[in-house]
């Protein structure tokens, strides 16, 4: 199980200080390319289920996911490794499921104890920060998400609710 909260950010700066004063410390650096395809079109609380092939450019690796979408703040993800993205799209493409769009971005995630800030660059996106815990969903795990926002500087009008990345790119082209 994984609780997530994405905030949409102008500027790094100020989040990463306070980021690195509360001692989280730099993991992983990425760039990925995410191909989705969406299962169905919307839950009944708006949000969306996705099947997902990620593309790790730094790693030199690509995965397979299904993203249940529980809540606005809870998400169960299931993946597997892959050998071939090519192959597995085509699969996918065969079952007559299309691809909705490519999501691609750098990401750099900084860790403490079981909390991950990811600082996301999404092309023709711009700025996130997501806040990711991966534990039961409880109210206690649930507090750590939103007082960690706190804490570093984010509020509830920058949250991105109910929203992934393929979501605000297929909004973001239709108002193009």
């Amino acid at each position: 199980m994984e609780l997530e909260a994405k905030y949409k950010v102008e500027n790094f700066e100020e989040v990463l200080k306070k980021v690195e004063s509360l001692g989280f410390k730099l993991g992983k650096e990425k760039h990925q390319v995410d191909t989705y395809f969406i299962v169905d079109r919307e839950n009944e609380d708006g949000t969306r289920d996705y099947l997902r092939v990620r593309e790790d450019l730094k790693k030199n690796s690509v995965s397979f996911e299904f993203h249940k979408v529980l809540s606005d703040l809870e998400t169960d993800e299931t993946e597997i490794k892959v050998e071939d993205k090519e192959k597995i799209v085509k699969i996918m493409e065969n079952l007559g499921l299309n691809v909705v769009c490519v999501v691609n971005k750098d990401r750099k995630e900084y860790s403490k104890d079981n909390i991950t800030i990811v600082f996301d660059v999404v092309e023709n996106l711009g700025n996130f920060v997501e806040i990711e815990v991966n534990a039961e969903s409880t109210e206690k795990n649930k507090n750590l998400v939103w007082d960690t926002a706190k804490k570093i500087g984010l509020t509830e009008k920058d949250r991105v609710s109910k929203k992934g990345y393929p979501d605000l790119l297929i909004e973001n082209a239709a108002v193009q």
